[in-house]
């Protein structure tokens, strides 16, 4: 059986408390989906502030491990959602031949 506490999934900040929220989800479900937008605005929240670190010159591998958080769940959110194209002639074909032409008149 899998453990439950390794699905938790940080959901943001508790408004009242201030306190981080966390949710066991369920793949496609409501809170998957809000642990998804919540890990994206961590991680561009993350990419401003080590940005600006770096901008000035200072040292930021205190960050390394929150960024190495960051983005291995960016990685799991990626996988989720991508939907690769086919790569066939019906989707590529039209615009490989009009770039081939143009490609022998600019000969």
């Amino acid at each position: 059986m899998q453990n439950p506490t390794e699905r938790m999934r940080a959901l943001g900040i508790d408004p009242l408390s201030g306190k981080q929220l966390f949710a066991v989800t369920e793949p496609g479900s409501r809170l998957d989906a809000m642990a998804d937008g919540h890990a994206i605005k961590a991680a561009a929240a993350l990419v401003t502030v080590t940005g600006a670190i770096l901008e000035n010159g200072d040292d930021a591998s205190e960050l390394v491990p929150d960024l190495y958080s960051a983005l291995s769940e960016m990685v799991e959110v990626a996988v989720r959602h991508f939907e690769p194209t086919p790569l066939d002639d019906r989707v590529f074909g039209a615009a490989a031949r009009a770039l081939s032409e143009a490609l022998r008149g600019a000969r």
